[in-house]
């Protein structure tokens, strides 16, 4: 599995290591936090599906991921819509809110430093057929947000990951699916500290860089935490 991840799956460093640690270890710490970002999950119970540690802290994408938070029904429509390859959630969970009988579901990015926001950009080949569905996507997806001083392939550039999480989000709750986007940004994590002060100028770039500037994201948010140490999510003998 490389060297970013020991034998049993558990990640040595960054955002990886932290996402797990929260989700295994931090559970209740991290469920206040997403409940306080998003009003619409005041009193929800949040059961993480990803990454778990009895799971190998196994990663999940395209179909895999619809199948692990109960939504394997709308595999078809994911196919329609995105190519093969698409995103690897850092974490996942099935939302139970009160009062709402139909399960939602939270999709969730780790970064630990800002310039994880940034990427390499889209690496389907300009005019192959998986090019031209993910920037149609994208159109709908930025026209969902009227988001109208960016084209499509202005974000499959350094920020596509952001864009196609957002695509993601805006592709479920079409479906009337209860969805919410969470980015967790760790502060201080001790591979790469980030201060509060560092995220805020980075989330405010980021949102100017994709046109996002004054949108009103229903469903998406950032929630920053402590970064923590590995000893706790891999005990020391």
């Amino acid at each position: 599995m490389g060297e970013r991840v020991d034998a049993t799956g558990a990640a040595y460093a960054g955002s990886q290591m932290q996402t797990q640690l929260y989700v295994n270890v931090r559970t209740a710490q991290l469920d206040d936090a997403i409940r306080a970002e998003f009003p619409s999950l005041a009193g929800a119970r949040l059961e993480w599906r990803r990454p778990l540690a009895d799971a190998g802290f196994r990663e999940y994408w395209d179909r895999a991921f619809l199948e692990r938070v109960d939504l394997g029904q709308h595999a078809a429509e994911l196919g329609s819509f995105w190519p093969t390859g698409g995103p690897h959630w850092d974490a996942l969970a099935v939302v139970q809110r009160p009062d709402d009988q139909r399960p939602g579901v939270l999709l969730v990015e780790g970064k630990s430093y800002p310039d994880e926001f940034f990427g390499s950009g889209c690496q389907a080949m300009s005019g192959s057929p998986s090019r031209m569905r993910i920037e149609s996507s994208l159109a709908w997806t930025q026209h969902q947000l009227s988001v109208a001083c960016r084209s499509p392939a202005d974000w499959c550039g350094r920020l596509y990951q952001s864009a196609n999480r957002l695509a993601h989000l805006c592709w479920l709750r079409s479906l009337g699916v209860r969805a919410w986007l969470a980015h967790l940004l760790f502060i201080d994590d001790p591979h790469q500290p980030t201060s509060i002060d560092q995220w805020a100028r980075a989330v405010r770039a980021v949102n100017a860089d994709l046109g996002l500037d004054g949108v009103p994201l229903d469903g998406a948010g950032h929630v920053l935490l402590q970064g923590g140490p590995r000893r706790e999510l891999v005990p020391e003998p």
